[in-house]
């Protein structure tokens, strides 16, 4: 729409394994990202994001249930536009599961597209 916008993602993220004893053998972990994004003001959008994937553990790896439990994390923050620029900032937080995943995170980023002639 004119001020509001929905996107999603799949992907299939490859993890390789590690040599160590604790370390879960190489698979593939589906992960999908759900988002909404709001604009705000003439530079400024809100963004609401959700993260869902299962966990890179199985019961073979650890009797722990909360590392073989899926992931269910949620983003909020803004994005701010200004020339070629983009800057993000968004608070992750970890909805199920608490000891999969860190409970709280902070996300800043920054993009540059190149403005076209």
């Amino acid at each position: 729409g004119n001020r509001h916008a929905f996107y999603g993602s799949f992907a299939v993220v490859g993890y390789s394994g590690s040599d160590g004893d604790a370390q879960p053998d190489a698979r593939v972990v589906p992960t999908v990202v759900l988002g909404f994004e709001s604009h705000l003001a003439t530079r400024v959008h809100s963004i609401l994001q959700l993260y869902a994937s299962p966990s890179i553990f199985d019961s073979d790896d650890t009797g722990l249930s909360a590392l073989t439990s899926n992931k269910y994390q949620l983003s909020v923050g803004v994005r701010y536009h200004r020339g070629s620029h983009l800057l993000t900032f968004a608070l992750t937080e970890n909805l199920a599961n608490m000891n999969n995943t860190p409970d709280v995170g902070f996300q800043l980023g920054w993009a540059y597209r190149p403005r076209r002639p």
